[in-house]
């Protein structure tokens, strides 16, 4: 299954760039038959101004060519489309889309994909996967140091042809907050190893690190393993959805959730566009085997200290139940 094709490319491009596309393809079969042609009688043809023929016409580098036929060359050159599941960086390329639906992003004017970590260790891996799929992109990578609440990295690209690559993909553009948006249909249909790539770049965002520890009856176990994503108000219902249609996702790599799903009413927040949001949070069982599972399963590549505290709460429960005998429920 072809995921990024040629014709996707274009079609992320407006209405007129795409009807440039196609003239210029046409354009291009009308000259390849008759090399005679001016551009004035190419144009007579073609249905469009000659203004446009003329720099079509033109020889070297000063020739003209619709932009998102720049971009579709590009990506072909760097053997990025045609794309499939089965490509050699599928794997980080799913890692990647999912960060974009957790702290990462793009920006509605298409500018720029952003990734925000507070840990640098992350942001320098992002960056060198970036280089290492798109290597166009070196140049076109910032950093930006700052954070409205706390320390945090933001690593951006403005290489519009990364950006529509992952549109295609399906990405959200703009803020996901007050977005509706859908996971995408052909998510479902990948191997296990893409999915569980996918999910670990949305999990290394958005998943709270479950803690072991004891309980009032003097049982010990894990609690508050979650995930949670933000929404306005008046998106709730289409929210729900979404994080239905994530559950079964996470089911069907073996990742097991609790019906559970909460609205915390106590972190009600007020934006600066005037709507509230809510977190809305997913639970997953916490078995002590469905824990070791998940740490087996979940490299969280680009949340490192997560992972670190992840293994250590498990070394903690592992000593525990070897040292102490306690009960930890399975």
């Amino acid at each position: 299954m072809i995921l990024v094709s040629n014709q996707n490319i274009i079609d992320t491009y407006s209405a007129d760039a795409q009807f440039s596309c196609k003239k210029y393809q046409e354009y291009s079969e009308l000259i390849k038959l008759n090399p005679s042609f001016g551009y004035k009688r190419c144009a007579k043809l073609l249905g469009v101004p000659q203004g446009r023929t003329r720099w079509w016409h033109t020889k070297g580098e000063k020739r003209a060519v619709p932009i998102p036929l720049k971009t579709v060359k590009k990506l072909k050159e760097n053997n990025l489309i045609p794309f499939s599941e089965n490509h050699k960086e599928a794997k980080d390329i799913f890692r990647m889309l999912g960060v974009l639906f957790g702290d990462g992003g793009i920006d509605i004017r298409l500018n720029t994909m952003a990734f925000i970590s507070s840990d640098k260790r992350d942001i320098d891996l992002w960056k060198k996967d970036l280089i290492k799929i798109f290597p166009f992109a070196k140049n076109k990578i910032n950093i930006i140091e700052g954070g409205e609440y706390g320390h945090s990295f933001n690593i951006r690209t403005f290489d519009r042809s990364i950006i529509r690559f992952f549109i295609v993909l399906g990405a959200v553009i703009g803020d996901k907050v007050k977005t509706d948006y859908s996971l995408p249909s052909y998510i479902f249909s990948l191997k296990k190893k893409n999915k569980v790539a996918f999910l670990d770049g949305l999990l290394a965002s958005e998943m709270s690190v479950p803690v072991f520890r004891g309980d009032n009856k003097g049982s010990f176990r894990f609690t508050n393993f979650s995930f949670g994503l933000s929404k306005i108000e008046k998106l709730e219902f289409q929210h729900k959805t979404f994080l239905n249609s994530l559950k079964q996702l996470f089911n069907s790599v073996g990742l097991t959730c609790t019906p559970n799903l909460r609205k915390d009413f106590s972190k009600k927040t007020l934006r600066k566009d005037g709507n509230f949001s809510h977190c809305f949070r997913i639970f997953f069982q916490t078995h002590f085997y469905k824990i070791l599972s998940f740490d087996k399963m979940f490299p969280l590549k680009y949340a490192l200290d997560k992972k670190q505290r992840l293994q250590k709460e498990i070394e903690i429960a592992v000593e525990h139940k070897k040292n102490l005998g306690k009960t930890i429920l399975i």
